[in-house]
Order: structure tokens, then C-alpha cells, then sequence
């Protein structure tokens, strides 16, 4: 009898125990869904503001690369290779992927050419994209793109 009774109180406490784990497990998941929309949607625009900023910072490198501006061609494709491959951004996939349709650099090559178009209108995509997302927040006045990020974060305090 004293077994039976140690049994059915062990089998209790392994109820108990799943129970109260479940209950913080769900508690927890639910908790945690709150700001899961606005951090999930602020992470994707730092994405697209990082991807605006690097296109903006590397465009000169671009324009040497297709001999629109003067300057070593080649040295200009590895800067523009090496600060591409430090990046792990997932809005410049495209990005990486026309450039490494590049098999061998040289200047106003059509694979350099098809980047350069590439990036001209992908780069106007991104400002755009960063603007929509203010404009569903209501802002409708143009401003500098290194101060989005601080647009939306008033935004959202304020909503």
C-alpha cells in the first residue's frame, strides 16, 4: 500500500511539474509577443537604412568601376568587393549576387554595367521602402535618411 501511495505521489508531482511548465511556457510566449511586430519591423528598416547607407557610401567606388569618375579601377572594385563581403545585411543580397556575376573585372564591362543599373534603381527601392514605412505612421515630410530610424523611433513612443 505504502508503494502504491509513493507511485501515484511521484506520478502527482511529474503532473505538477509539466503543468507549471506549461503554464510559465505559454505565459512567456505570450509575453514576449507584445513588441514582436514593432522589433521585427524596426530590425528590417535598420536593414534597409544600413543597405541605403553602404549603396550611398560605396557609389563613388561604383562610378570609377564603370569610368564614369577617374581613379584605379581595380582598387576601386576591391574596396567595393571587401566592404560587400564584411556586410551580412539580407536587403543586399541582390546587391551581392549582380556583383558576383562579375567573373572578371574590367572597366564598363557589361556584368560591371548591369551592377551599376543594378544598384541605381535598387538604391532608389530602399529610400523608398524607408519612406513608406514612415508614411504608414503618418509622416509625411521629406527628410535626410541618417535621421529615419530616429523619425520612427518618435513614431512609435508616440503611438
Amino acid at each position: 500500500m505504502k508503494r502504491i501511495i509513493t507511485i501515484i505521489s511521484n506520478r502527482l508531482t511529474i503532473i505538477n511539474k509539466k503543468i507549471i511548465f506549461y503554464f510559465f511556457a505559454i505565459f512567456f510566449f505570450c509575453s514576449s509577443c507584445n513588441n514582436k511586430t514593432s522589433l521585427y519591423e524596426r530590425d528590417i528598416l535598420i536593414q534597409k537604412i544600413d543597405a541605403f547607407r553602404f549603396l550611398s557610401e560605396y557609389h563613388h567606388q561604383l562610378h570609377i568601376m564603370i569610368g564614369e569618375d577617374e581613379g584605379d579601377g581595380e582598387k576601386a572594385f576591391k574596396e567595393f568587393s571587401n566592404a560587400l563581403n564584411r556586410l551580412d545585411n539580407p536587403e543586399l543580397v541582390p546587391v551581392l549576387a549582380s556583383f558576383n556575376r562579375i567573373k572578371e573585372f574590367s572597366i564598363a564591362s557589361e556584368s560591371v554595367m548591369e551592377l551599376d543599373y543594378m544598384i541605381d534603381y535598387y538604391q532608389s527601392g530602399i529610400s523608398l521602402q524607408v519612406e513608406a514605412v514612415l508614411r504608414g505612421y503618418g509622416y509625411l515630410d521629406t527628410f535626410p535618411i541618417d535621421s529615419a530610424l530616429s523619425i520612427y523611433d518618435r513614431l512609435q513612443k508616440d503611438s
